[in-house]
């Protein structure tokens, strides 16, 4: 499928590749027979940041295998409140906890050469996928944990946690 809208996206007048993207927050979870990991806040209960970054690698490698290109993964959502509907996709209510686990990112996209500059993005070759971090700023805590809701912070909350 994708590989079709890819091939009709190219021979256009204009030649512009789509960007397809997928959800794999913990595995290619909407392919048959793909490695299925634990949630984010299982993940960081390990506080074991190289298994992430491991478990972003082998999450790239299946989602490159079925021709996507970018994944929509990492969540870096702080949860703050446990009512909060996708609470399970954050890594932890702890900042550090979730700056850590994004790891997963250099596990998706491959480590950066030796003298790439900071600040420029980089993806690794053929196993490796475009990361796309999610949601938005703040919705891990939102008024009554409301999903899509209203994030009510103060400006140091908004700094010091979700940002």
């Amino acid at each position: 499928m994708i590989d079709t809208f890819q091939n009709s996206a190219l021979q256009s007048r204009l030649g512009i590749p789509i960007i397809y993207a997928t959800d794999a927050v913990h595995g290619h979870n909407n392919v048959f027979g793909a490695t299925i990991f634990p949630h984010n806040i299982g993940l960081g209960a390990t506080r074991d940041a190289d298994l992430v970054q491991r478990i972003g690698a082998a999450t790239a490698l299946e989602v490159r295998a079925t021709g996507v290109h970018c994944a929509f993964a990492p969540c870096v959502a702080v949860a703050r409140d446990p009512r909060w509907g996708r609470y399970y996709e954050s890594f932890s209510e702890d900042t550090e906890i979730v700056r850590n686990m994004a790891s997963i990112v250099a596990g998706l996209q491959g480590l950066p050469p030796a003298g790439h500059p900071n600040g420029y993005p980089y993806v690794a070759g053929r196993n490796n996928v475009i990361a796309c971090a999610k949601h938005f700023v703040g919705d891990g805590g939102t008024d009554k944990g409301i999903n899509e809701g209203n994030a009510i912070l103060s400006l140091s909350d908004l700094e010091n946690i979700h940002m």
